[in-house]
């Protein structure tokens, strides 16, 4: 019984993730989730700097914290002035958890294979949040502020995608 049980739950969780994936966000979520994503650049960042000897990579680390730190304050200023309270989801959960599991691995590494797989992950990881901004954060934004400071933070993401990977390439291998 407890096997049908488990199995059961198996086969309807995948309905339930897609469920929660297609439904409307509302403004307290998508700002939960640019949260996520800023905390989530923080760590990793503070991380860099701190794990990394590669002057490259340590730079990238220190500007993924300041611009991120910004990016925080600027969404959580924006909350309390239209009295959101930032909103947990499916999505910004699944970023915590994946971020962190991340984090775990990357604290295991040394050298050049921190520097490799920290980079590799940001420019992944950048990518997923570009998509992620045009699929759904901007598409359900209600607040036209909203909008504009997720257009302006879209910017400076596609920044960070784009020194990623010119800092993966100048380390000389492909992960």
């Amino acid at each position: 019984m407890k096997n049908l049980l488990i199995l059961v739950i198996a086969l309807i969780a995948p309905a339930f993730v897609a469920f929660a994936e297609t439904k409307a966000l509302d403004d307290a979520e998508i700002v939960g989730i640019v949260l996520a994503v800023n905390q989530a650049e923080i760590n990793g960042g503070i991380l860099a700097q701190s794990t990394s000897s590669h002057p490259d990579v340590k730079a990238f680390g220190y500007r993924l914290v300041e611009e991120h730190s910004e990016f925080n304050m600027r969404f959580n200023d924006w909350a309390t002035r239209k009295n959101i309270t930032p909103q947990n989801s499916p999505i910004s959960d699944s970023l915590k958890a994946d971020e962190e599991k991340h984090l775990e691995k990357l604290k295991r590494l040394q050298g050049i294979l921190f520097d490799l797989d920290y980079t590799g992950h940001e420019v992944k990881s950048h990518q997923h949040v570009l998509d992620l901004w045009d699929k759904k954060l901007t598409p359900n934004a209600r607040d036209e502020e909203l909008k504009r400071l997720l257009s302006l933070m879209r910017i400076t993401l596609a920044g960070h995608l784009e020194h990623a990977k010119v800092i993966k390439i100048s380390l000389g291998r492909k992960k």
